[in-house]
């Protein structure tokens, strides 16, 4: 299957990839022909594509020109603990402490289209697209969310 992915500049690259492949694996041959560490690809409806999808799965046809958009990473920081995202990203790596946030692992499947991360002094709070809210970290400082979750 071929497949152009192009920059809003107008750069352009031609892939051929396996009908097996999944958009992430088409995201990650774009990511590194242009030199660019973030992108997400669109289609031509404007959709956010999803990198665990099957390119069928996601529509995408032989001949097909998606757009990447470029992402800007980001960071916050409690006072032992860093949290890096790309907005609307689907991933949020942590590291540092564990109590003032270090380690996301028993909230990361929740951590999707994630907008931003707000960082107390040792805890983190991620608003995701739809408005809720995901906290992980020291319990005294708001990693615990959850007797208001239902609000």
């Amino acid at each position: 299957m071929q497949v152009s992915v192009a920059l809003p500049s107008g750069k352009r690259k031609h892939f051929e990839i396996p009908d097996s492949s999944n958009v992430g694996y088409l995201k990650v041959l774009a990511q590194k022909s242009f030199g660019r560490g973030f992108l997400r690809l669109v289609n031509a409806q404007g959709v956010l594509l999803d990198p665990q999808e099957s390119v069928q799965a996601a529509g995408i046809q032989d001949g097909d020109t998606l757009t990447a958009i470029v992402q800007t990473a980001k960071i916050a920081v409690t006072d032992e603990a860093f949290a890096f995202w790309c907005n609307e990203g689907n991933r949020v790596a942590t590291w540092g402490n564990p109590d003032s946030g270090g380690d996301s692992s028993r909230v990361q499947e929740q951590l999707r289209n994630v907008r931003h991360v707000q960082a107390t002094e040792s805890a983190f709070v991620a608003i995701l697209a739809d408005g809720s809210v995901v906290t992980w970290g020291n319990p005294a400082y708001g990693g615990d969310s959850s007797h208001v979750q239902e609000q």
